[in-house]
């Protein structure tokens, strides 16, 4: 494993295969990125204030990149991604932290044959503010997001997630799928799902859901002996843990696994 501490650090190429790299600075830091091959990236956000994150995929390169956030104060997040003919970007965020964040992402499709997949779970007791767009602006481009939460106490999620493809953009796939859950009614959850079409030969699609476990199950699952506050972290945990497999690698893997148990049951306990 490759270890770069990449604060102060931009312009960077990105090699191929697996690194992972930790930002670690209250000074304001922005990335400028290029991947010209095959790789993967697990960004470990330790401190933070203002992260831009600038990224451009050349053709027939291919790069995944998880954002795995672990900051204890406020940060907001400027993202802008460019992906070219044949290329790919899958993008995941992890954000299992209790500070606040503001993100501003967008992911562009430039090129026949680019396509970017963007997953993001999300632990909320504070407020976490996203707004995602994922553009196609050429011919035979697909788009896809995922974006699961689980919102707690105290927790405010905001998720605007817009799918847009241009007029000549033909052929083009833009879907996504969104869904918040809550225990109560305290919690507050908003989810605003987008399709922009100018183009009549493509394909394109939304789910969203938010709202409260089903009742049903909650009493079943207690009654198998399990309290509440179990059958909290259980669902939880559900919610979170296929991101920590978004890379292939077990040794990551692993550590994301026993993270994300860790912090739900931290916080499913207060």
């Amino acid at each position: 494993m490759k270890l770069i501490d990449v604060g102060g650090r931009n312009n960077e190429i990105i090699p191929d295969g697996y690194q992972e790299w930790i930002i670690d600075t209250l000074d304001p830091l922005t990335l400028d990125l290029t991947c010209d091959g095959i790789s993967s990236v697990f960004v470990n956000i330790k401190k933070a204030s203002k992260l831009g994150i600038k990224m451009t995929v050349l053709e027939n390169a291919g790069c995944s990149l998880l954002i795995w956030n672990n900051t204890t104060s406020p940060v907001e997040f400027d993202e802008n991604y460019v992906v070219n003919k044949n290329s790919y970007l899958n993008l995941a965020y992890g954000e299992c932290n209790t500070a606040d964040i503001q993100r501003n992402s967008i992911v562009s499709l430039v090129d026949d044959g680019a396509t970017a997949m963007i997953k993001s779970a999300t632990l909320c007791k504070n407020k976490k503010n996203t707004s995602i767009l994922c553009q196609s602006l050429a011919p035979h481009t697909t788009g896809n997001m995922e974006n699961y939460s689980v919102v707690l106490e105290g927790g405010d999620y905001k998720m605007e997630a817009t799918g847009k493809i241009h007029k000549g953009a033909y052929g083009s796939k833009s879907h996504q799928t969104s869904r918040a859950l809550t225990f109560d009614d305290k919690q507050k959850a908003t989810i605003i799902p987008k399709l922009l079409i100018d183009e009549n030969d493509v394909e394109a699609s939304h789910a969203t859901s938010v709202g409260q476990i089903d009742e049903n199950q909650m009493v079943y699952l207690q009654s198998r002996g399990l309290t509440q506050k179990q059958v909290l972290s259980l669902i939880t945990i559900g919610y979170l843990m296929p991101i920590a497999d978004f890379i292939e690698n077990e040794e990551l893997q692993t550590v994301l696994r026993r993270e994300i148990e860790s912090k739900v049951v931290e916080s499913c306990s207060i």
